[in-house]
């Protein structure tokens, strides 16, 4: 099986149930940096769990060490901004993954669990919140 070496940048409520589930799955994904500016629990967990954490131009420099960047962020400002970037630095072979794309992986790693919606409603995280403690 190949692997495959990932970025995730935001690492809010949505980023950190996907780092926490890339890192305790034992398949063909290797998490090699994660971006977040922020103090959050995804970003401590990546620092627990010896994840590189940096910037965007971190990220960027990796070049083509990272196959697909993973932005769940929420700002489709920062997806334009990952795309320039990563043409400015003449890396035309990393992707920077829609959130279709996110949910496909997500599928093919979980047992039967849904991914929080990025951006959702504060009724939506209350109904996600309560959803996964009836499990």
């Amino acid at each position: 099986m190949e692997n495959h070496n990932i970025a995730i940048v935001g690492l809010g409520r949505v980023g950190a149930v996907f780092l926490e589930k890339v890192l305790n799955n034992d398949g063909a994904l290797k998490i090699k940096s994660v971006c977040e500016l922020t103090e959050t629990a995804g970003k401590r967990l990546a620092l627990e769990k010896g994840v590189p954490v940096g910037c965007i131009d971190d990220i960027v420099k990796l070049g083509v060490e990272i196959d697909v960047i993973f932005d769940f962020t929420g700002d489709e400002k920062v997806a334009e901004i990952l795309r320039r970037k990563l043409a400015e630095s003449g890396n035309n072979y990393t992707q920077v993954a829609q959130k279709r794309l996110a949910r496909l992986v997500w599928a093919l790693i979980s047992e039967d669990e849904c991914l929080p919606e990025v951006r959702s409603t504060k009724s939506q995280s209350y109904a996600d919140m309560l959803l996964s403690q009836q499990e």
